[in-house]
């Protein structure tokens, strides 16, 4: 060969590697990026807690400052490996001040170094106008700069390798055939056969009282999952927020919590339509503690009660089971009902 022929063929070689390089670089920076928490030491069970509705903010009349502060503090003793954030972390989106209420309330996290991982709720877009969300999103990168989430609104954690946590966006579309609908469907059906166990954590809760009417697509989750979860490898379990307060849910094989107790001002849970806590509280701050431990993820709501004058304000109202399908056998399912 020539040496005119090989430095054509060197030339077009780099234009498919630059093509390459390329090409890759976009799908990866397109694609809502995937978080990892490493699993623990062989044997030891992995600790994460969920919860939402905190609406850190120095105004006093939408929230319960001293009980969201004592969640903080509590779960700060947890030392738990992460924190998943349901939305509504502040009370306005528009305002910097309240992602600095919720820096200065959770140093002790941040000392610890445990990873915040949010959900973005409506309260996140409070005070920006429809179609006009930038100042708000902007507020809210930036308050998580770390995860380098601009431009994305929703993403993955994978924590350890068999559990996946899949953090939506309740105001972003949720029916078939759109983006983000589109990114989930591809992480469940996907997923690492290792994964034991699918966590979805959005704002809008897809099932809880119907005293509370539904607020986008939330709906849309619980639809998908009737008519596929029986078929994945892995267990799911769906945490929403809003509504605040706690309720929890078995649908179609699917545990739906409803964990709204951060902090924001309480309202009432009839606790009808098949709701499984039998909680007899009326006021219920709280946080979910859960605890993967081999073939069984186990959650725990672990609540605080303002109005206590007896020293000890902490109880475990609720508890329950969720075992993968690996350690069930033929026919039988883990107890909606465990407490």
């Amino acid at each position: 060969m020539g040496r005119a022929a090989l430095k054509l063929l060197s030339s077009l070689l780099g234009l498919c590697l630059l093509g390459a390089l390329r090409g890759a670089g976009a799908a990866s920076g397109d694609e809502p990026p995937r978080f990892e928490v490493a699993a623990p030491a062989a044997g030891a069970p992995l600790v994460f807690v969920a919860y939402g509705d905190t609406r850190f903010s120095q105004r006093t009349d939408i929230v319960n400052a001293p009980a969201r502060r004592a969640l903080v503090g509590r779960i700060a003793g947890e030392s738990p490996a992460a924190i998943l954030i349901g939305g509504d972390l502040v009370f306005e989106g528009t305002d910097p001040q309240d992602y600095e209420t919720y820096r200065s309330e959770t140093t002790e996290w941040a000392k610890q170094k445990i990873p915040v991982f949010p959900a973005l709720g409506n309260h996140e877009f409070m005070g920006c106008a429809k179609g006009e969300e930038a100042p708000c999103l902007e507020n809210w990168w930036k308050a998580f700069s770390t995860l380098s989430l601009r431009p994305h609104r929703w993403y993955s954690v994978s924590l350890g390798p068999a559990l996946l946590a899949l953090m939506l966006d309740s105001d972003s579309a949720l029916k078939p055939g759109s983006e983000q609908r589109e990114w989930l469907e591809r992480q469940i059906t996907h997923a690492d056969p290792r994964v034991k166990f699918i966590l979805i954590a959005l704002h809008y809760p897809p099932v809880r009282d119907p005293f509370y009417p539904s607020m986008k697509d939330e709906d849309q989750i619980q639809r998908y999952l009737s008519k596929h979860a029986a078929m994945l490898r892995a267990r799911v379990v769906v945490v929403g927020s809003h509504v605040h307060n706690y309720e929890r849910y078995s649908r179609d094989g699917v545990t739906y919590l409803v964990s709204g107790g951060g902090g924001a001002k309480p309202v009432p849970a009839p606790r009808m339509f098949g709701e499984l806590s039998r909680l007899t509280t009326s006021v219920n701050f709280h946080y979910l503690r859960f605890t993967l431990d081999g073939d069984r993820l186990t959650g725990t709501m672990v609540r605080f009660d303002a109005d206590d004058h007896s020293g000890n304000p902490w109880s475990e109202p609720d508890r329950f089971e969720v075992r993968a399908r690996s350690s069930l056998s033929p026919g039988r399912s883990s107890s909606p009902g465990a407490r």
